[in-house]
C-alpha cells in the first residue's frame, strides 16, 4: 500500500504546504524553490492576470469565493453541494490542477470536513472534471508534499529544464534571461 495520511497522519501536520506549491510540483520544481524563497514573478505575468480576472468574474452568483484557509490554501469557489471548485483557463496543466484539488480535499478532510468532492472548471473549453480523493490521488499528494519539502530544503535551485511552456511562464526571465 502506498504511503498516505491515513497511515502517517502526523506527517500531514509537518508537510502542509501552500496549494500553489503542490501545483508547481507537477509542473516545475525550480519554480517551487524560487517561490519558497519569496521570489514572486506572478504579478508581472499577463497570463496570471488573465487567470485572476477569470477567478474574479467566474460564477458571480456563488457567494463562497476565494476562501483562504490557514493562510495555506485558497479555495476558488465552494460550489453547490459543498463542491470544491478550482477554476482554470484551460486543461493545459490538468494534471497539476487535479493534484492541487486533491490536496485541497485532503486538507479539508484533515480539518474535519469529511469526504468532499472537487471539480475542475476549464473555462476556455467549457468543461468540467470531477475530482475525488482516491487512495491513488492521496498517495500522489503525499509524494508531492514530500517533494515540495525536499526542494525547499535544497541550498540552490534545481537546474532549469527547458520545456515549451517555459516561454509563457512568469519565471521565464529568471531561468532563461
Amino acid at each position: 500500500m502506498p504511503p498516505s495520511f491515513e497511515t502517517f497522519p502526523e506527517d500531514f501536520e509537518i508537510l502542509r504546504a501552500n496549494g500553489v506549491k503542490v501545483n508547481y510540483w507537477a509542473i516545475c520544481h525550480r519554480k517551487i524553490w524560487l517561490y519558497a524563497r519569496g521570489l514572486r514573478m506572478e504579478p508581472f505575468s499577463d497570463r496570471v492576470a488573465l487567470g485572476k480576472l477569470l477567478h474574479e468574474t467566474a460564477f458571480p452568483d456563488l457567494s463562497r469565493r476565494e476562501v483562504l484557509i490557514d493562510n495555506l490554501i485558497r479555495i476558488d469557489v465552494f460550489g453547490p453541494e459543498d463542491r470544491v471548485l478550482e477554476v482554470k483557463y484551460s486543461r493545459k496543466f490538468a494534471t497539476a490542477a487535479r493534484l492541487q484539488v486533491g490536496y485541497y480535499l485532503l486538507y479539508l478532510r484533515w480539518l474535519g470536513a469529511g469526504e468532499l468532492v472537487g471539480e475542475l472548471r476549464f473555462l476556455k473549453e467549457r468543461r468540467r472534471e470531477e475530482v475525488r480523493l482516491t487512495p491513488e490521488l492521496e498517495a500522489l499528494v503525499f509524494q508531492a508534499l514530500l517533494g515540495v519539502r525536499r526542494i525547499e530544503q535544497l541550498p540552490s535551485p534545481p537546474q532549469a529544464q527547458f520545456e515549451p511552456f517555459c516561454r509563457a511562464c512568469a519565471y521565464c526571465e529568471v531561468c532563461w534571461a
